[in-house]
């Protein structure tokens, strides 16, 4: 029978458990979080590497027009379709005197012979680019002519959305593209910062209506200069960037993506605009020398996302179970360990502490004394006495029915505690036992040493202390009454 603390084990079971299974979550946690780091990482570079594509492409076709630009003012014969002109300005898909699909052309002045090759060659590219498997086939492309006030789209736009005059763009230029870099040394390096501007600023776009930024490459002359003609720009708008991320992060509920500027606080969001910013880490990746891409990462999201977490909170509540049950196991064997007589294997005299009030009303108590111990101790020696006292104990542990406590109170003394309400009950228990061990003498070196006990009883009287006394009292009443008997 287990007497100690149910309560103080269980409580220590709970708590052991608990911050087990705690240390357990938060270390899963944490690699939960580093693997969704992880997949922002990889995110973000599939952003960065999609932008840079379409970048790349934005160069080859800048490449693709300067060599037909200058071979075509070799050989002339720049042949455009007939441009109408409405108060001056000049263009196509602006009035009914347009006819075929040319993109839209507006220009300030008759173009020349240079904006005529300009405008042949960007349209014979811009039909290789309609049969071609660019990405960005369908994007919004433009060129602007620094020569004269012409823009160039390459998709048709409603007359009504745009006026040069009202480009704050073309009326201020060198704001949004402020370099004009060497052809040889743009084209002569990997390196996007050493290629000269390669976006815009961020801008209020007046098509759109929304925030946009361009992407941004040269078209050269190469037969008279190595600086720009002209600029191919390549717009990305909101709606078009939210396309983008959404193909690649859709799946992911937990991250936001964002592109910065580096040298203003300016930035669109791209991805994931409603994540709130609390518990958040964040994963940056450049674009170039004037944007950042950067991933926020909603730490408590992206655990709660995680396929791996929902697999995880079942497992340790399995776990939980698993270990109060070994924890709770190992903790009554060490309780008990720390109650038990090594000797005789009967509870200690530490078992006091666990017995509660209720444990021992309705009891007697028997204490137990082996007659004429010292004797044997000093004749045959404490190894013998030790086997006396085993003896004992076995006889006791062995007759004492299942409810019963049997202590080894001290020395050559035993409690017993018997679960009975009727003296006579406790009587024969004891009977029983003073008569086996009688019945079993220890053999030492040929001679059989007979052990005998007495013992008193008494019921339970007010607290365990005072029950001990009086069993005590009955014991050396016992001890009187005995005849002495000499020890074999």
């Amino acid at each position: 029978m287990y007497l100690f603390s149910r309560k103080k084990i269980a409580s220590k079971v709970y708590a052991i458990s608990a911050a087990v299974c705690a240390l357990f979550l938060t270390i899963m946690m944490a690699f939960i979080f580093l693997h969704q780091k992880n997949e922002a990482i990889r995110l973000t570079n599939e952003v960065r590497a999609k932008l840079l594509t379409i970048f790349d492409e934005n160069e080859n076709i800048a490449d693709a027009i300067t060599t037909k630009y200058t071979t075509s003012l070799q050989n002339g014969g720049c042949e455009i379709p007939a441009l109408a002109n409405d108060n001056g300005q000049w263009h196509w898909q602006k009035s009914a005197l347009a006819a075929g699909d040319y993109g839209s052309l507006f220009l300030n002045t008759p173009p020349g012979l240079n904006e005529r090759c300009l405008l042949s060659s960007a349209m014979f590219v811009r039909n290789y680019i309609a049969k071609s498997d660019l990405s960005t086939k369908e994007g919004f492309r433009y060129i602007i002519s620094m020569r004269q006030k012409m823009f160039y789209f390459f998709s048709s736009i409603h007359s009504d959305s745009f006026a040069i005059e009202d480009s704050t763009m073309f009326n201020n230029l060198q704001f949004y593209i402020p370099s004009m870099p060497d052809y040889y040394k743009r084209k002569l390096t990997h390196k996007l910062t050493q290629k000269g501007t390669v976006a815009t600023p961020i801008y209020h776009d007046l098509i759109t209506r929304n925030s946009a930024y361009s992407v941004v490459s040269f078209i050269y002359d190469l037969n008279s200069s190595n600086v720009p003609v002209a600029y191919l720009l390549y717009d990305h708008n909101l709606e078009e960037l939210h396309g983008l991320a959404n193909t690649l992060a859709r799946h992911n509920k937990w991250v936001k993506i964002t592109l910065h500027e580096t040298d203003s606080p300016n930035k669109l969001c791209i991805y994931g605009c409603d994540i709130n910013d609390h518990f958040q880490t964040n994963v940056e990746s450049p674009l170039s020398s004037q944007f950042k891409v950067i991933t926020h990462i909603n730490i408590i999201e992206c655990i709660y996302h995680s396929m791996m977490f929902k697999l995880l909170l079942p497992f340790t509540l399995l776990l939980f179970v698993l270990v109060v049950k070994l924890t709770s196991r190992y903790l009554t064997r060490v309780a008990r360990h720390t109650l038990i007589d090594h000797l005789t294997g009967l509870y200690s005299r530490k078992i006091e502490s666990e017995l509660k009030h209720a444990t021992l009303e309705s009891s007697f108590f028997a204490l137990v004394d082996c007659n004429k111990f010292k004797i044997v101790n000093d004749r045959y020696g404490h190894a013998v006495g030790d086997k006396v006292l085993q003896r004992v104990a076995d006889v006791i542990k062995h007759t004492i029915r299942r409810e019963d406590i049997a202590i080894r109170y001290g020395g050559d003394e035993f409690l017993i505690i018997l679960k009975t309400e009727h003296k006579s009950v406790a009587q024969r228990v004891m009977q029983r036992i003073a008569e086996e061990i009688a019945r079993r003498p220890i053999g030492v070196n040929g001679e059989a040493i007979t052990s005998t006990i007495s013992y008193g009883i008494s019921k339970f009287s007010r607290d365990l202390k005072t029950s001990i006394l009086l069993a005590d009292k009955e014991m050396y009443k016992m001890k009187k009454q005995q005849a002495p008997s000499p020890a074999k």
